[in-house]
């Protein structure tokens, strides 16, 4: 009898233990604000890691060196598309055009062309081939160019002095 009130007190415990253990299950809480700012501080970090990258081979240093970062540019490239909810589209301080959500498919291509420039990127720099990095490097950044020539406001001009 004793040995039964054990188990049935130990199967207890554990039962309690698990139930507390287990994560709570909360509903998302971003904002489409913080959307906006992540995805522009991404955007922003995404220019220093190219500019790094491509000082780093115009130098001659070796591919293999830009493996972190290019692994890094190349997961922000797969997550990219992610980041543009319809919640976004009409926020002010966004500089992200219209056309973003009217053309979906053409702004969908247009990432996944920097998605596959930038794994490209990435498995140069793994392999440590100079030529091939150097090549995905500019393509990566035309990618890039490329959707921002249709789908991003111009920032404001500097001001002088």
């Amino acid at each position: 009898m004793n040995t039964a009130r054990w188990i049935g007190g130990a199967a207890l415990l554990v039962a309690a233990w698990t139930a507390q253990a287990a994560p709570p299950r909360l509903a998302p809480t971003t904002t489409p604000q913080e959307l906006v700012a992540a995805r522009q501080s991404a955007m922003a970090m995404s220019a220093v890691v190219l500019g790094a990258m491509k000082a780093a081979s115009e130098r001659g240093d070796a591919a293999r060196t830009q493996a972190f970062a290019a692994r890094g540019l190349a997961k922000w490239a797969a997550a990219l598309p992610t980041m543009f909810p319809d919640s976004t589209r009409h926020l002010t301080g966004n500089r992200t055009k219209p056309e973003t959500w009217r053309t979906k498919p053409d702004f969908a291509a247009k990432a996944a062309a920097f998605s596959v420039a930038a794994a490209s990127l990435s498995a140069a720099a793994q392999a440590d081939d100079k030529t091939a990095f150097a090549a995905a490097l500019a393509t990566t950044a035309g990618t890039c160019k490329a959707c921002h020539d249709v789908y991003q406001v111009p920032p404001p001009p500097r001001p002088a002095g």
